[in-house]
């Protein structure tokens, strides 16, 4: 294991080269309609003799610093095609992501060189694919547009990954730039979890505008069935995870499927069913047939419908004038049956009826006069200590309850 500090070099990156101290991992990616397996995703670790294992958020920083983050990737892409060689040789037929770092999309001699590896080891550019950071766009600009086009031009398939914090041109996410988009971290799991599916937060709208122009939707970092079983309902299309399975060495992966759990998981959860009355309520008060026929029935059996009435329908009357006051200042009160009353009060608002007249200021002349002709005055009488009065604007709670409860 690494320690909690420590310090790389430039010497450390060549003997990383030069020993093959650099390897790949690779993590399946499912299809959520079908279950079946799209491709992986490679991911690069390092070895080293010090600190142990490195995982690529230790060091992927530190390379980019020193400016070698071109012979990083230029180095990734020759692993990530000679692992499609032993794939293709073992009859594994799946395309592989690699990841670009921000220095790359700055790169025009990138895809050159890209295209060179993958003639060299006799393979389709399509079988690569090349996931792009959303923050290369925010620091390079047209200078990434300029080397997407040329990676599309050559063939290759590209993915953009992030979870929609940073702004993409809307001209660039289209499928004439990208195949795919990718979403991980946290937010999947945060955003899974939500009860409404539209127009909520960076990633919300990623995901509509990606299914919107006929791109794929890719949740990753997956750890949980109950995120599983929710993404494609959000609008996801395929899903990779520590849940369906973890980077593996790619000789591991070679006749790799889901296993029954995951594909059952994948499934999503069925919806409790609950009789909600949507018809307007008749002015005269009375139930609607559809619930009066339900009761009055002898024959029927089983509990009565699930009646659900929204508080906008009810107009409540409050009465007695001097309650309109303490109405200012209540935000909103809610009724539990067998909970506490809950109620906000806001900050206390002067009324016009609580005002009290400021007294006038003599004037400072006027004032000394006075007291000069006034005789002596005795010492004040000693008086009972009174106790303090409420503020004049303040809710007491009996008061709220009497006001909630409408007497």
């Amino acid at each position: 294991m690494y320690s909690s500090s420590f310090r790389l070099t430039n010497r450390d990156i060549d003997l990383a080269f030069e020993a093959d101290r650099l390897f790949l991992v690779c993590q399946p990616k499912l299809c959520l309609a079908t279950g079946g397996t799209l491709g992986a995703e490679a991911y690069i670790r390092w070895n080293h003799p010090d600190y142990g294992l490195l995982p690529p958020g230790l060091f992927l920083s530190f390379i980019e610093r020193r400016e070698r983050s071109g012979e990083l990737t230029r180095f990734v892409a020759r692993a990530a095609a000679e692992t499609l060689v032993r794939w293709r040789g073992a009859g594994l037929d799946w395309p592989l992501s690699i990841n670009l770092g921000a220095p790359d999309l700055a790169d025009m001699g990138l895809p050159g060189a890209l295209d060179g590896i993958m003639s060299e080891h006799g393979l389709d550019p399509a079988s690569l694919i090349l996931e792009v950071p959303e923050g290369a766009f925010a620091r390079h600009g047209e200078e990434a547009q300029r080397t997407l086009m040329a990676l599309r031009r050559l063939g290759f398939r590209t993915a953009l990954d992030g979870g929609g914090a940073v702004i993409v041109p809307d001209d660039v996410l289209t499928p004439d730039y990208f195949d795919e988009v990718k979403i991980g971290g946290a937010s999947i799991i945060q955003f899974a979890r939500r009860l409404k599916q539209s127009g909520l937060g960076f990633v919300g709208k990623r995901v509509a505008l990606a299914a919107s122009r006929g791109l794929g939707a890719t949740a990753v970092g997956v750890e949980d069935a109950t995120t599983l079983a929710a993404l494609s309902a959000l609008g996801f299309t395929a899903a990779q995870g520590a849940l369906i399975c973890r980077p593996s060495d790619p000789a591991e992966l070679t006749g790799w499927s889901a296993s029954p759990d995951v594909l059952a998981a994948m499934q999503p959860p069925k919806e409790e069913e609950v009789l909600l009355l949507t018809d307007p309520l008749p002015e005269d008060g009375s139930a609607p047939e559809e619930i009066e026929a339900t009761h009055t029935d002898e024959t029927a059996t089983g509990p009565a419908p699930i009646v659900e009435f929204s508080w906008e329908d009810v107009d409540p009357m409050i009465p007695a004038e001097e309650v309109r006051g303490v109405a200012w200042r209540l935000d909103r009160v809610c009724l539990f049956p067998d909970r506490h009353l809950v109620a906000l009060i806001r900050r206390p608002r002067v009324l016009p009826h609580m005002k009290k007249e400021k007294a006038r200021r003599k004037p400072a002349k006027r004032v000394a006069a006075i007291a000069k002709d006034a005789p002596q005055k005795t010492p004040p009488r000693r008086t009972s200590p009174r106790k303090p009065k409420a503020p004049a604007g303040l809710v007491t709670r009996p008061s709220l309850l009497q006001l909630a409860l409408g007497f």
